[in-house]
């Protein structure tokens, strides 16, 4: 049985490639890279923000500290499917995430209705800290099919490849339903490392001329759908995090 892991800190970086791209980079790390134990799923995200948009601006600003907070299925959501809320933050280059586990039922009814699920730990404070000081409520729901491989002889090293993304904005849940519009980026591959890049990789990398990207899925729809989701008045100012958050959200990972 494969461990769940609840927390992650690590280097993430992306590159928007061709499936024709997709296809030698896969056959030229063949050698050093295999199937990750999950290959293949389609991943669904419900992100969360305030009514003024302050997470997704602040995260396009690209300050030193930014962070989200996401409800994550993987595989098709059947409304009691194991699923992650999870915060993910960034400081720096280096990404941190923390994540609880509930049922798909039990998730909806603490985001929607403010009924504590049965998980009590930091990583619960964080979220319900974050619900309650932002208001956060569900505003896009963004789903793409994943392809993962793992290094062989690097144990820190993941490679990912997203395609065929669509999203849905104000979603009621994870499960499409036949109204998502597709986010047309072609293929993002990410590259996930906890230290560096083996020189294997750097090389592949560097011979086709691929250089990383800052940007995320979140922020290119909101842009994209700036009329519709941008906040109804300006009220956001250069943020500061707040003592109790410092307290609360420390990433102590």
């Amino acid at each position: 049985m494969t461990q769940v892991i609840d927390t992650f800190k690590r280097v993430e970086d992306k590159y928007f490639i061709t499936a024709e791209q997709m296809k030698e980079i896969i056959e030229e790390c063949s050698g050093y890279i295999k199937e990750d134990a999950y290959f293949k799923y389609r991943v669904h995200s419900i992100y969360y923000d305030s009514i003024n948009s302050d997470l997704v601006i602040r995260s396009l600003l690209k300050p030193e500290y930014k962070m989200k907070l996401r409800l994550r299925c993987y595989g098709e959501a059947t409304g009691h499917s194991p699923v992650f809320f999870e915060t993910k933050k960034k400081y720096g280059n280096i990404v941190y995430k923390r994540r609880i586990q509930l049922d798909e039922q039990e998730a909806y009814d603490y985001a929607e209705y403010g009924i504590m699920h049965h998980v009590k730990n930091n990583t619960a404070d964080e979220i319900d800290y974050m619900m309650k000081y932002y208001n956060l409520k569900p505003v896009v729901r963004i789903s793409y099919d994943r392809q993962c491989y793992s290094a062989i002889h690097e144990s820190d090293v993941r490679i990912t490849f997203d395609a065929n993304v669509k999203y849905e904005l104000n979603p009621e849940s994870l499960k499409e339903d036949g109204n998502e519009k597709e986010l047309p980026l072609g293929i993002i591959m990410e590259v996930k490392a906890m230290d560096r890049y083996p020189m294997w990789l750097v090389k592949i990398l560097s011979e086709k001329k691929l250089y990383k990207q800052s940007s995320s899925k979140y922020g290119m729809i909101y842009t994209e759908n700036f009329e519709t989701m941008s906040p109804k008045a300006n009220t956001y100012n250069s943020y500061q995090m707040t003592e109790q958050e410092v307290k609360i959200c420390s990433v102590q990972y």
